[in-house]
């Protein structure tokens, strides 16, 4: 039983890059949406026969990340960043703080790395706007960023296919797990090289 060919149905139609940028820009506000998975997977039988094309797959993710920054944005800018129940406590205060004091550090490198860390996105967001930023900036940076989050994540799904010996059932799950793991190792070098010197002093945002 092939994966592609068994929905192909489904992948080769156009309604999947629209429902696919509606499902990330919702992720930015309900991070336990998982964003990145999603087009790692499609990915990975992007180009196959009855599969997406990858470069609208790119496209799409951008629209959407683009789209759900933008309306956290300007959520944060009307109800104010304490009335996100994933914003509350003291856990989450420190995150925001930190993220703040980050944002104005080192802006862009912030907004790149968070987008592969878990619960990153929607911090590194509310963040921009309690610290400032303008419409302008913030989406310069989110577009820049959402167009490198979006080559990454449909890069490590393609890449899978060229593993020799393997199902495409097994590109997507390796693709996935791969995604995964160095989401979390570019989540601890970004926190590393962000605080530098500080790191020690200032607490480990858990975003």
């Amino acid at each position: 039983m092939d994966l592609a060919s068994d929905s192909s149905a489904i992948l080769g139609t156009l309604w999947i890059y629209p429902v696919g940028a509606i499902f990330l820009m919702l992720s930015a506000l309900i991070p336990p949406i998982p964003s990145t998975t999603v087009f790692v997977a499609l990915g990975a039988v992007a180009g196959l026969d009855g599969g997406p094309k990858a470069l609208l797959l790119v496209a799409a993710m951008m629209a959407g990340a683009l789209a759900g920054d933008l309306a956290t944005y300007w959520l944060t800018k009307l109800f104010g960043h304490t009335k996100w129940g994933s914003t509350r406590g003291p856990r989450r205060q420190r995150a925001v703080d930190a993220g703040t004091r980050r944002l104005q550090q080192r802006p862009f490198m912030f907004m790149l790395t968070s987008r592969f860390i878990p619960l990153g996105r929607l911090s590194s967001n509310v963040a921009a706007t309690v610290a400032g930023f303008s419409l302008r900036s913030f989406a310069a940076y989110s577009l820049i960023s959402a167009l490198v989050w979006s080559l990454y994540s449909v890069g490590v799904g393609i890449a899978t296919r060229f593993w020799p010996g393997i199902s495409t059932q097994t590109a997507v799950i390796i693709a996935i797990v791969a995604s995964i793991i160095l989401g979390w190792l570019l989540g601890k070098v970004s926190t590393w090289a962000l605080d530098g010197k500080h790191s020690k002093q200032a607490p480990a945002v858990e975003l």
